[in-house]
C-alpha cells in the first residue's frame, strides 16, 4: 500500500559552449537538464522512481502538480491501481482543478508522466521483476486496462488495439529470451 509521496527537482547544468551553452538549441540557449522527480513509498519499504524531464526554471511546478496528483493514491495497493490504470490516467487528467493547465500539454502532463512512471517503476518492484519482465507477464487484457486511449479514439479503438496486441503474443517467448540475455 501507498504510504506516503514525495518529490525532488533534481538540476544538473551543463556548463557553456562557444556562445551556446552544451545541450543547447535553435530554441533553448542555456538549458540547465532537469527532472521532476515522483517517489511513490510502500509500506513494504519499496519505492516507485517517477522522472519527468524538463529544463531549469518550472521544475518545482511540475513537482507540486506531481504531488497534487500522487495524493489520490496514498492509501491504495499498486495493484489495485495498475488494475485498471488506464481509467485512473483518464481521471487524473480531467481532474477538474487542474484541467484547465493541461491536461496534454506541459506542466500537467509532466507530472503525469512522473507518476505514471513511478506508479510502473513500483508496480515491477512489488512483483520482483523488471518492467520489461512485468510487461510480457500481462495478459492482452491486462495490458490495454493500463492505457487510456481517449487521445487515440478515433485512430485506434480499444477493441483494435487489443487485437493488435492479442495477434503478437506468440512472439513474447522470443521476446523473453532476448531479454535474458541482458539481465541488469
Amino acid at each position: 500500500m501507498i504510504q506516503q509521496i514525495s518529490t525532488r527537482d533534481t538540476r544538473f547544468a551543463i556548463g557553456h559552449g562557444h556562445g551556446h551553452g552544451h545541450g543547447s538549441d535553435a530554441i533553448h540557449t542555456d538549458p540547465i537538464y532537469s527532472y521532476a522527480v515522483m517517489q511513490l513509498h510502500d509500506d513494504k519499504g519499496r519505492t516507485g522512481v517517477g522522472l519527468a524531464f524538463t529544463l531549469g526554471e518550472g521544475t518545482q511546478l511540475v513537482c507540486k502538480a506531481a504531488e497534487f496528483y500522487a495524493q489520490r493514491l496514498v492509501g491504495k495497493s499498486v495493484e489495485e491501481i495498475m488494475a485498471d490504470f488506464g481509467a485512473l490516467q483518464k481521471s487524473l487528467a480531467d481532474e477538474q482543478h487542474f484541467r484547465w493547465l493541461g491536461p496534454h500539454k506541459g506542466v500537467v502532463q509532466l507530472a503525469l508522466a512522473s507518476v505514471t512512471n513511478a506508479c510502473w517503476d513500483l508496480w515491477a518492484k512489488t512483483r520482483g521483476v523488471p518492467l520489461w519482465k512485468l510487461l510480457l507477464e500481462l495478459s492482452p487484457e491486462q495490458i490495454l486496462a493500463t492505457l487510456d486511449l481517449s487521445y487515440l479514439e478515433d485512430e485506434l479503438t480499444a477493441q483494435s488495439a487489443l487485437k493488435i496486441l492479442r495477434e503478437h503474443q506468440p512472439t513474447r517467448p522470443a521476446v523473453a529470451a532476448r531479454g535474458e540475455e541482458f539481465p541488469g
